[in-house]
């Protein structure tokens, strides 16, 4: 604890300049303070700009999502879940992920269409209709 005497002389110059008065020094207190001050004054600024910068961020993403026909509010689980289950299927114009898979009947008969059309040779169609057979 610091003993402040008024018969002290120029203790009123040190602490009006915010110097300490035990050791002499006129700038060892006010540097002390005006870091202080910096330092409460900058935090708050970032911690405001930062919860500012995650409020435009949510935003930003929930907009872009509600434009792709998605519930911002839907957890990654619930998305995930409904891309398997098939749901943009459902939506108009959308084109189903996987291509049924033909019959062995209808990639024969594609291949003698495509044959009788002349868009094939017979040795096409003969390796053709091989790998088709082949992969029973």
């Amino acid at each position: 604890m610091i003993r402040i005497d008024a018969e002290i002389p120029g203790i009123d110059a040190f602490l009006e300049e915010g110097g300490d008065p035990v050791s002499g020094d006129p700038f060892e207190g006010g540097l002390l303070w005006s870091g202080f001050d910096a330092l409460f004054t900058i935090v708050p600024i970032l911690i405001v700009g930062g919860f500012v910068l995650m409020v435009i961020l949510a935003v930003v993403n929930a907009r872009r999502l509600k434009r792709k026909g998605i519930n911002p509010l839907a957890t990654e689980a619930e998305i995930m879940a409904d891309a398997m289950r098939g749901s943009s299927a459902q939506r108009p114009g959308a084109q189903p992920a996987v291509a049924p898979a033909k019959t062995l009947e209808a990639r024969l008969e594609e291949i003698e269409h495509l044959h009788a059309a002349g868009k094939i040779t017979a040795a096409e169609r003969d390796a053709a209709r091989a790998s088709v057979l082949g992969t029973l």
